[in-house]
């Protein structure tokens, strides 16, 4: 019965809640349509607003994005449909010319490009504003994203100032590619297999991104999901589209192409357009697959041109220098801009061959003139580095700091003159050589004491001598300070803008940005000085940059010269360019030879190894700040890294085209010490970055273990003399221990002793009492202690009596027994402990230390230190394989490169592709879910073109951008 009675209460709260939900979902007015005519809307928009939209200031936001990894949110779920929403517009301030949207103001911008207030806020909105933010988060699903329109110019090049792309006939270039012999049915059928094995596992990636990831940047090959790492524009599809087509995969490439047209280059999650990826991921893909497939799919160039224009507008500064990272929102992008003082090498030199291509193909030369320009600042900043002959990984591109040198951009590099050269005695002419060569440098003869002769006066920036200067007035403090005398100066002698005939400090104010009106506010000021005007309807002030050339970021510190990471390809890009061009402009021969000698000098080294390998690796050079006049100081870092292999095809395709056969011999050097990093690991992949021992010479490096270990171990000396001074530290402390303890044991003993008896020969000695439990007593006993609780004293039986109880004896004085009213406790004493003291450890001598690090850290013999043990999939080992098989058809390159692409795919494959791993020194490595671009643009292309024919993609006919996009050479 009572469980009957449950179950109706349960049958009547389920009939409740069923006529709830449908009375809720048969509602008339939506839940968003109510919180809308809260704010004066109504569903169909008929009605006036009760409310004046009046938006709320706009703010900066978090530039990277907040990625998080939910489970529930990669399993699949039951769909549900959600209660229906009705349409509902946000109102739009009719004042506002520029497009807005969700990111309508950049986001990441430094402090001198805070996002400006909106002139219709104000505090008697802000109630207001509240509540529409709340009906804004609601209905932010409908907003449209801000979509980047084409601006005016604020800094145009004319038309008869454009620098001509080259269209004169190619020069004769040497040739490139080896004679190949013919190979027999047994290695074609090897050949074939092998090809066929590659072809797979680029099918199976390609798939995984095509089911997971389509038209998004990336796929994670473990997951099954998919990332936007770029600008969200599909970089995986539009980064393969050559390969697709090189493989034979037709259906695929047809497939792809017609996906293309779905991409909106206009629009982005991201705040800013990294250009140096986009350039080579996304212009060198549409090009090359263009060109590739014989120009019949219209669409690829023109979603190059499409997205060359938006990248165009990076170039839109004082001294026509691009912004690395632009940010292309148009409420941001309409303000006037200078370049960074602070790029990246590589970011900013490895334009030129995508922009030169689209030239050539579209016969438009402002894509040439705009990489030109870059081109003529690297040269004339060449010579004028620490370390001259090469680039800093990091200067100023901004032209608006003045540098202690006047480049001659379109002055080509010329060699060092020395004594007795044409031109020496006028080089010794108060310094007129140098200050109208500033490009060519000038070596003085040494005097007979050694010391350098100095030809000309010490001069400044200006020619001019150095001057003291005099010492400054003191300075007055301001208003209410110290100095109580002073005053301010009259209104009239205050030197605000003015008219174009105003004084130069008037001048002077009003191009760095300052209000016109005394009583503008700093904050409006510092607004104006980086470009947003202190009046909404003002126009920008533009930034004005007179020095077009390049220049250290900062005077102090150290600098990094290498051929690795942020480098790479701008050195990469001198030869190739080279042959874009077909050898019309000699400035990339000379560029490149002039960086060529300074990196074998400098740069690239030959490591200590167990074996007496005759390889090389490059390495990293710093160079720290030093005073003119002083010698160079610089510290090599052996440190090689995958992303430097990419050298030997450099150095191997240079040496063929600039005839420099020396070159060829160091690039299958720099290619063998690739293929010996992949060997020497657990998993035979190559890790990301490692360090060794650098020999002084690269003909003569025989091992030596003692150094070897003194590099893994060069604390050895100083860990024993650590280890002495805390033993003798322990014994003082353990000797003062036992000094205390001794002593506290001592009053210890003396406090708790027994009281020492008085002998007597009247008084016999009285036995000692023991207070015992009166339940453990037996009759006689409780007898006994009555008697003692009376006064009376027990003594001891005499004449062989027991028991005997008597009063005190007669001749002497009776002995006074406490009761226990009367007993006073005894302070109780604890035993004193001995202090704790640890003694040191004992330190591993030299060699267990050594052979601790080789099996902790997993160290091949001859590595000192793994800096990055990841493998992200990343092309550079195989690139320069394949020049040199391509180079000098030896098997010995496929034989190797096979090896390399077994390892990789028994470690990094998945399900969806093939993944990055964690550490490549790992007999099971741990998957990423990492798969890049490249692996399917770069990596397996690489592998592919090893393995087939040798006219498919001959270097003969075409040249490679540095994302192996093949573009085709210019013939002869």
């Amino acid at each position: 019965m009572f469980r009957l009675r449950r179950y109706r209460v349960f049958l009547a709260f389920a009939v409740i809640t069923i006529i709830a939900l449908y009375q809720f979902s048969s509602s008339s007015s939506p839940w968003t349509e109510q919180a809308a005519s809260r704010f004066g809307q109504s569903q169909g928009g008929d009605t006036e607003p009760q409310v004046k939209w009046e938006p709320k200031p706009q703010v900066a936001k978090e530039t990277k994005q907040f990625e998080v990894e939910v489970s529930a949110a990669t399993n699949p779920q039951a769909k549900q449909t959600p209660p229906p929403i009705a349409p509902v517009e946000k109102p739009v301030d009719k004042k506002s010319t520029t497009a807005q949207g969700k990111n309508s103001i950049p986001v990441g911008v430094g402090a001198g490009h805070a996002a400006r207030p909106d002139a219709t806020s104000t505090p008697a909105t802000e109630e207001k504003d509240r509540g529409q933010d709340i009906l804004g988060a609601l209905l932010s699903s409908s907003e449209e994203a801000a979509h980047w329109t084409k601006m005016k110019e604020q800094y145009p090049v004319p038309t008869e100032s454009l620098i001509a792309l080259p269209t004169a006939k190619a020069k004769s270039i040497p040739k490139i590619q080896a004679d190949f012999k013919k190979e027999s049915d047994v290695e074609k059928a090897d050949r074939e297999i092998k090809l066929g094995t590659i072809k797979d596992v680029f099918k199976r990636s390609w798939s995984g991104y095509k089911e997971f990831a389509w038209l998004h940047d990336e796929v994670m090959p473990v997951s099954g999901s998919k990332k936007d790492p770029f600008a969200g524009w599909g970089a995986t599809l539009v980064d393969a589209l050559d390969t697709l087509w090189i493989m034979g995969l037709k259906e695929e490439f047809e497939e792809a192409v017609k996906a293309v047209e779905k991409i909106d280059f206009t629009t982005t999650h991201r705040s800013d357009i990294p250009l140096f990826e986009t350039t080579i991921r996304y212009l060198g893909g549409f090009l090359a697959a263009y060109d590739m497939a014989g120009k019949q799919h219209e669409i690829l160039l023109t979603k190059a041109k499409e997205l060359a224009e938006i990248l165009m507008a990076a170039f839109d500064t004082p001294n026509r220098m691009p912004q690395t990272y632009y940010f292309w929102q148009p409420d941001f992008s309409a303000i006037p801009h200078p370049a960074s003082n602070h790029v990246v090498l590589a970011e900013i030199g490895s334009l030129s061959m995508e922009f030169t291509y689209l030239a050539q193909l579209t016969g438009d030369h402002k894509y040439y003139d705009a990489i030109a320009r870059i081109t003529d600042n690297l040269e004339g900043y060449q010579n004028h580095t620490r370390l001259p002959g090469m680039w800093p990984t990091y200067f100023d591109a901004s032209g608006c700091v003045k540098h202690q040198y006047n480049t001659s951009p379109n002055k080509p590099l010329q060699k060092p003159i020395t004594a007795g050269d044409p031109g020496w005695d006028e080089a010794l002419k108060n310094g007129a050589y140098l200050k109208a060569n500033p490009s060519q440098p000038l070596v003085l003869p040494p005097a007979k004491d050694g010391s350098i002769a100095v030809g000309v006066e010490e001069l400044s920036p200006n020619g001019k001598k150095y001057i003291p200067l005099e010492k400054p007035e003191p300075l007055k403090m301001a208003p209410n300070g110290p100095n109580p005398t002073w005053k301010p100066p009259p209104e009239e002698s205050i030197d605000w803008p003015g008219p174009p005939n105003a004084a130069p400090k008037k001048r002077q104010l009003a191009a760095a940005g300052f209000s016109s009106v005394p009583e503008a506010t700093p904050v409006k000021s510092m607004l104006a000085a980086v470009g947003f005007p202190s009046d909404p309807e003002a126009t920008p002030v533009k930034p004005t940059c007179d020095n077009p050339g390049f220049g250290p970021s900062s005077t102090g510190g150290r600098e990094e010269y290498t051929l690795g990471g942020m480098s790479d390809s701008t050195y990469e890009y001198l030869p190739k360019q080279y042959l874009l061009l077909g050898g019309q402009v000699e400035k990339y021969r000379t560029m490149y030879e002039v960086s060529a000698e300074v990196m074998k000098k400098y740069l690239i080294f030959r490591p200590m190894l167990p074996n007496n390998d005759d390889i090389l690796f490059s390495g990293k050079l710093l160079v720290y700040a030093q005073e003119p006049g002083e010698p160079l100081t610089t510290d090599l870092e052996p440190e090689y890294a995958h992303l430097t292999c990419f050298t030997g095809g450099m150095f191997g395709m240079s040496a063929r085209i600039f005839e420099r056969p020396k070159d060829l011999e160091i690039a299958a050097k720099l290619t063998e010490g690739c293929v010996y990093a992949y060997n020497m690991t657990a998993t035979g992949i190559m890790p990301e970055a490692f360090e060794g021992v650098a020999c002084e010479s690269q003909k003569v490096c025989t091992w030596n273990e003692t150094l070897y270990n003194e590099v893994l171990d060069p604390n050895a000396d100083i860990r024993l003399k650590q280890h002495e001074e805390a033993m003798a530290n322990y014994e003082i402390k353990l000797k003062s221990a036992s000094l205390w303890f001794d002593e506290q044991m001592k009053a210890y003993m003396e406090a708790t002793a027994a009281p020492v008896p008085v002998a007597t020969s009247v008084v016999a000695p009285v036995a000692e009492v023991t207070k015992v439990p009166d339940s453990v007593l037996d009759k006689r006993e409780l007898a006994d202690l009555a008697a003692n609780r009376k006064g009376k004293v027990l003594r001891p039986p005499q004449n062989g009596s027991t028991n005997a109880e008597s009063g005190p004896a007669d001749d002497e004085p009776p002995t006074k027994i406490a009761t226990e009213e009367e007993e006073e406790p005894s302070p109780s004493r604890v035993m004193p402990t001995f202090p704790a003291i640890y003694s040191p450890q004992v330190p591993l001598n030299h060699e267990e230390y050594v052979k601790m690090r080789l099996e902790e850290e997993r160290l091949p013999l001859g590595v000192t230190r793994i800096k990055a043990r990841e493998y992200i999939l990343r092309p550079e080992a195989i690139e320069s394989v394949w020049y040199m098989y391509r180079l000098t058809g030896d098997s010995y390159w496929r034989e190797a490169g096979w090896r390399m692409f077994e390892a990789i795919e028994t470690h990094t494959k998945t399900l969806h592709g093939n993944s990055a791993i964690d550490d490549v020194t790992k007999t099971s490595p741990t998957l990423n879910d990492s798969m890049e671009s490249f692996w399917l643009a770069e990596t397996l292309k690489y592998y592919y073109l090893l393995f087939s024919e040798e006219d498919v993609v001959s270097l003969d006919e075409w040249v490679l951008n540095t994302e192996a996009h093949p573009f085709r050479r210019p013939k002869a």
